[in-house]
């Protein structure tokens, strides 16, 4: 009598490894997708049945991460906010009193954030003309501490006797604007040329500096520039 042969196992849906994201994946991928969308969009332009589609979830399983669409859009504030400070990494440049350290890393900074993360730019535009009171944070922690310390750091050489006697609030717009004004032209306006062929964020940061220290610096100071 022939020996029948064992049965095939076969693989019950508990059996199978899921590979669609789950817990801090998932949430992780629905922050990714909401900072496109918000980018495209707005906040208020956008909608949760359109996160979800981005995500290729339902709207019910996108409330089970986050119980809102501001709650989504707080925690990309919070992201953000967590990120490594850019003052930090110039704090000890600015007490050695080495301008070119000093502006030179912040410039870079801005231009080579900007160009690995265009969309928080969009959408940091797109809430300043919504007026959305979400936004106040990361300007009060962020870009306010940034204008400030850049302020601070321009009195402090005036006093040095290293800097022309200017506003400091002023000279500090000024430096700043250089560099905002490049990451528009770039990532709103999608006017990649304008500054030139080949011209990555050093070469920029680095031609923004010397313009903004030979203006800004008293001309028995400027032979270093």
């Amino acid at each position: 009598m022939a020996q029948s042969s064992p049965p095939i196992p076969t693989s019950s849906a508990a059996d199978v490894v899921s590979t669609r994201p789950v817990g801090e994946e998932r949430r992780r991928q629905i922050i990714q997708e909401a900072i496109r969308c918000f980018a495209d969009k707005g906040f208020r332009g956008t909608t949760v049945r359109d996160l979800a589609s981005r995500v290729g979830i339902t709207e019910a399983a996108l409330y089970r991460y986050f119980p809102s669409k501001e709650a989504l859009y707080q925690a990309i504030i919070d992201e953000k906010i967590a990120a490594p400070d850019p003052v930090e990494s110039v704090e000890a440049a600015a007490r050695a009193g080495d301008d070119r350290a000093v502006f030179g890393g912040l410039a870079h900074g801005f231009l080579a954030n900007g160009d690995t993360d265009p969309s928080f730019l969009r959408i940091l535009l797109y809430t300043g003309l919504e007026g959305h009171e979400l936004s106040a944070p990361f300007f009060a922690q962020r870009i306010r501490r940034i204008r400030e310390f850049v302020a601070g750091y321009i009195a402090q050489r005036i006093r040095d006797g290293a800097f022309r006697d200017v506003d400091p609030t002023l000279g500090a717009r000024a430096f700043l604007g250089m560099v905002v004004d490049y990451l528009i032209v770039r990532q709103i306006f999608q006017q990649k040329d304008v500054y030139g062929e080949g011209h990555g964020p050093q070469q920029v940061a680095d031609a923004f500096v010397a313009i903004f220290l030979d203006g800004i610096r008293r001309r028995d100071e400027r032979s270093d520039v």
